[in-house]
């Protein structure tokens, strides 16, 4: 009876580290495709979680993502005035949460008293803000995470966490500003994570700014905000194609994506939208609606 017993503990034991080893392998092969992009699978990037489900930037809005299979999910973060670093995407908690007052003049024990207030602007919800770390706790090994509004001051804290919760190559760390700039905010650490830089459709020298990145740093992939497709970002694309890089498309906002919005895809189909972005380069595309996109993908056989 002991031998019977131990065998299955045995067994158990194999089980659950199996286990954990697909979830931590999961993220890995996410970041893989990120960085041998594909035009056979593109990637679905979730803005501020699932928050037409759960509270934009709640743990219950990461945990959705999960569930549903989201590639990225991307989060907001902000540093209280005690020196956390909490997900809100505004520097005040007035429109997500039932408090008011910036995030800079509130502790952490302040904002944790707070609720967090639906899409809808229901102050009915019992979910408070969550921290980063909780965020990268929750999301370790299942998901990559895009860390938004992590410029400046906030990088060397954002970067302890990952080290902590054992997600620094999980986390995608973003900036606006020429790899020279980005080196004097983020020294040495620049060479330790995972960075994208974005390019905006009206910086002075995009050729410039592009070219600086591919030689100094080899970013994997850039977000790449056109206007129109007279916008040298959206000339660029066919060249970071070739060259296998990731081109991430922003369907949030019209003059992010030339109008190929998740609007556009409401009103006059998916092909009309993604797949626009889809078929004019793009590897991954961040939305306002998840499922859809990933309901839209899959049907088309674009993402496994």
């Amino acid at each position: 009876m002991k031998k019977i017993n131990l065998l299955l503990l045995i067994a158990l034991l194999n089980f659950l580290q199996l286990n954990v080893f697909a979830q931590q392998s999961n993220a890995s092969l996410i970041l893989e495709k990120l960085q041998h992009p594909s035009k056979d699978n593109i990637l679905v990037v979730s803005h501020r979680g699932d928050w037409r489900y759960a509270p934009e930037n709640s743990l219950m809005a990461v945990q959705r993502c999960i569930d549903l299979g989201v590639d990225v999910v991307e989060i907001d973060v902000r540093k209280t005035k005690d020196g956390h670093l909490v997900c809100m995407h505004d520097k005040t908690v007035n429109r997500t949460t039932n408090g008011k007052g910036k995030v800079s003049d509130l502790t952490l024990a302040e904002i944790k008293a707070l609720r967090l207030k639906s899409a809808c602007g229901s102050r009915g919800s019992r979910q408070q803000v969550p921290t980063l770390e909780e965020v990268m706790s929750l999301a370790k090994g299942k998901i990559m995470v895009n860390l938004d509004k992590t410029e400046g001051e906030t990088v060397q804290e954002a970067y302890d966490i990952l080290v902590k919760t054992g997600t620094v190559r999980q986390a995608i760390l973003k900036g606006n500003d020429p790899l020279s700039v980005m080196r004097g905010k983020y020294g040495s650490l620049l060479d330790s994570i995972v960075y994208m830089p974005k390019i905006w459709y009206d910086l002075p020298d995009i050729e410039g700014y592009v070219k600086e990145y591919n030689e100094g740093l080899s970013p994997f992939g850039y977000e790449m905000l056109f206007d129109n497709t007279e916008s040298p970002v959206f000339k660029l694309i066919k060249e970071m194609n070739k060259k296998g890089i990731t081109v991430l498309s922003i369907a949030l906002w019209d003059e992010l994506c030339a109008g190929h919005t998740d609007e556009m895809m409401l009103l006059e189909g998916p092909d009309a939208a993604w797949g626009w972005l889809i078929d004019n380069g793009a590897n991954a595309i961040m939305t306002d609606r998840p499922e859809a996109l990933l309901e839209y993908l899959r049907e088309r056989k674009l993402h496994q």
